[in-house]
């Protein structure tokens, strides 16, 4: 006699719910820590990513319960899991579908932020090497932290 180990069809429906919810809260976050980004809104890029560090945690773990759920249902995590909601929870298949579409866009909107912040990265580094390079053959900026053109050593200010 085996025992049958599949969790009851009906607790999908919550835990997909949440796994849903959680990515949607992700896909908004994403969206306004482009817009941040884009207007160099440092102050609200710092709340937001405890925001969102939370809210990929929560992702993650109904991500994992879903996975739990399918693992007990016999499936792989290479399966076909449209296919198994068409067959044995047809209701469920819009929602399974939107879940995977919010996943999509979200992953895309991370990959675009993560190059907006390496690019803005990559122009500040080769700022900051220049300003570097035009201090060593004329200082900008004296030791007293005023900007001077003049030879090191020499001030403006005196009579």
């Amino acid at each position: 006699m085996t025992l049958n180990t599949a969790l009851p069809l009906d607790t999908l429906i919550p835990l997909l719910d949440q796994a849903k919810c959680s990515m949607e809260e992700m896909l908004g976050l994403l969206k306004e820590e482009q817009e941040f980004l884009i207007g160099n809104q440092l102050d609200q890029l710092m709340s937001l990513t405890q925001k969102k560090q939370s809210t990929a945690l929560e992702a993650e773990q109904a991500g994992l319960a879903l996975s739990h759920f399918f693992a007990k249902q016999g499936l792989s995590p290479n399966s076909d899991i449209s296919a198994w909601f068409s067959t044995q929870l047809p209701s469920a298949l819009i929602e399974w579908q939107a879940l995977i579409e919010t996943s999509r866009q979200a992953s895309a909107f991370n990959s675009s932020n993560g190059k907006l912040i390496e690019t803005r990265q990559h122009l500040i580094n080769a700022f900051m090497q220049q300003l570097l390079e035009a201090s060593h053959n004329s200082p900008l900026y004296s030791p007293d932290g005023k900007l001077t053109a003049l030879p090191q050593g020499q001030r403006r200010d005196t009579a």
